[in-house]
C-alpha cells in the first residue's frame, strides 16, 4: 500500500523545495507518495555468470528508473544492502557507502569483504566453499531528509559469487601498544598489549589490556613511537554506558570520563590495508576456579581502585580440587575467560599464551613456580604497569 504524505514539518520543506509553491492553494504543492518498491535489474547472464569477487575491479547495478514519489524530480539516495538467504523479513546487511545515481558500482573488494564477514558471523568463522548465492537490493530515501524519510525497497536479485582471502603483501600486526597521558609513565611508556589467547589461529590480530584514563588522550601504533591517533580506527565498540569518544586536534583518542578501561584491538586484512576495530569495555578483573566460590569455577569479580592502584581479592572460598591456585582473568567483551587469563610470579603478571598454556592447570601443565596458592592471602594487581603479588 502507498504511503502518502499531505503536509510535511518545517524542516522538510526546508530540504525539499519543490513541495512550495508560489500559490496560496495548497492543492497546488505537489503530494509526496511513497511507492511500494521500484524496479533493480538483474544483470544480463547473472543466472548462468559466476562473479569471482577477489579477482574483479567492481560490480555493476542497475536501477531501472527511480522510485516515484509522486512525479516530481526527487533528489535520491540509494544504500546497498546483501543477505545470504534472500529473506526479505530476515537480517540484511547494508554497506557503508551510498550513491546518487542509478547506476550504482559497488567496489568488489569492499563487497567481498562484506560477504565474508557474513558467512562467517553465520558459520562460526569458517569461510565459504565454491559458489553461494548473494541476494542484493536496494534502499532509497529522499536525498537531505535523514535516511529514513521516503525510505523505499528495491526487489531483490541473485548474484552467484565467489568470496575468498587473497594473498596480500599486507600482514596482521604482531604487537600494538599504547601511550598516554596517564598510561604509566605519562606520554613515555609505550604499554604492549597482549594477544588473545588462542592454541590456533582464529584469534590472530587480537590484543587486549587493561588501562587507566584519567578523562585524558592517548595514542597507539603497531610499535612505539608510531604515534597513530583517532583517524587510523576504522570502527569503534563501545560497550561503556556514559562514555564518549572523540578526536583531539592533535589526533589523540580522548575518553570523556575517568576511569578503568579494557581495550581490544581487532584487526584484519581487507584488500590492501589492515582494517582496526577497537572494542572499549569496563574496566574488570575477576578471579575463578577451584579457589572461590568453594570450587564451583563461577567468577568473582576484584575489587578496583578509584583511580591508579592496586585491584585486590582476598575472599576465597577453597573448593575439593586440587591444585587450589590462582586463575584470574581481565574481562574483555566477547571473549571466552581463559583466552585473557593471567597469574602472577616473582611480582609480575605471566598471561596465557601458547608457551604458558595451563590447558588443565598452571601446575601440571606449566610449572610449580607459576601455580600460586592463595588461601589467607591477598591478590594485588597494578594493571597500569602489569605487576601483582598474593601476600
Amino acid at each position: 500500500m502507498k504511503k502518502i504524505y499531505y503536509s510535511l514539518l518545517i524542516t522538510m520543506v526546508a530540504a525539499l523545495p519543490l513541495f512550495t509553491s508560489c500559490s496560496d492553494d495548497n492543492g497546488s504543492n505537489p503530494t509526496l507518495t511513497v511507492p511500494e518498491s521500484f524496479e533493480l535489474n538483474t544483470p544480463e547472464f547473472a543466472a548462468n555468470n559466476v562473479y569471482d569477487l577477489p579477482a574483479a575491479t567492481a560490480v555493476n547495478v542497475t536501477v531501472k528508473e527511480q522510485p516515484n514519489y509522486g512525479g516530481w524530480p526527487a533528489a535520491v539516495t540509494y544504500a546497498v544492502q546483501l543477505s545470504l538467504d534472500g529473506n526479505t523479513e530476515g537480517e540484511w546487511n547494508e554497506m557503508k557507502d551510498t550513491y546518487t545515481s542509478t547506476q550504482i558500482s559497488i567496489p568488489a573488494a569492499t563487497l567481498n569483504a562484506a560477504v565474508l564477514d557474513m558467512y562467517r558471523a553465520a558459520h562460526e568463522d569458517a569461510d565459504p566453499e565454491g559458489t553461494l548465492p548473494l541476494y542484493v537490493r536496494i534502499r532509497a530515501f529522499l536525498a537531505g531528509t535523514g535516511e529514513h524519510f521516503g525510505e523505499v525497497f528495491s526487489n531483490v536479485i541473485q548474484l552467484n559469487v565467489l568470496s575468498y582471502d587473497t594473498p596480500s603483501d599486507v600482514t596482521l600486526p604482531t604487537a600494538i601498544y599504547v601511550c598516554g597521558n596517564s598510561i604509566a609513565d605519562a606520554w613515555s611508556t609505550w604499554k604492549p598489549l597482549t594477544p588473545v589467547f588462542d592454541t590456533g589461529n582464529s584469534k590472530d590480530g587480537r590484543f587486549y589490556t587493561m588501562i587507566y584514563n584519567g578523562g585524558d588522550g592517548f595514542k597507539w601504533g603497531y610499535k612505539p613511537e608510531d604515534w597513530f591517533g583517532y583517524d587510523l580506527i576504522d570502527e569503534w565498540d563501545n560497550q561503556v554506558d556514559g562514555l564518549e569518544i572523540t578526536a583531539a586536534g592533535d589526533g589523540n583518542i580522548v575518553f570523556s570520563k575517568a576511569g578503568w578501561y579494557v581495550l581490544e584491538f581487532i584487526t584484519k586484512v581487507v584488500g590492501d590495508k589492515i582494517n582496526v576495530k577497537v572494542v572499549v569495555g569496563p574496566g574488570k578483573a575477576c578471579v575463578i576456579g577451584n579457589c572461590v566460590g568453594g570450587g564451583s569455577w563461577t567468577a568473582e569479580e576484584m575489587t578496583a581502585p578509584d583511580a591508579k592502584g592496586e585491584f585486590t581479592f582476598s575472599n576465597w572460598s577453597i573448593g575439593s580440587g586440587d591444585p587450589a591456585e590462582l586463575r584470574a582473568y581481565i574481562v574483555v567483551p566477547g571473549e571466552d575467560w581463559w583466552r585473557t587469563e593471567f597469574t602472577v610470579v616473582d611480582g609480575a603478571i605471566v598471561w596465557r599464551d601458547k608457551e604458558h598454556n595451563c590447558n588443565g592447570n598452571w601446575r601440571d601443565d606449566v610449572g610449580e613456580e607459576y601455580s600460586i596458592a592463595v588461601a589467607g592471602k591477598t591478590l594485588k594487581v597494578n594493571f597500569d604497569n602489569n605487576t601483582g603479588s598474593v601476600e
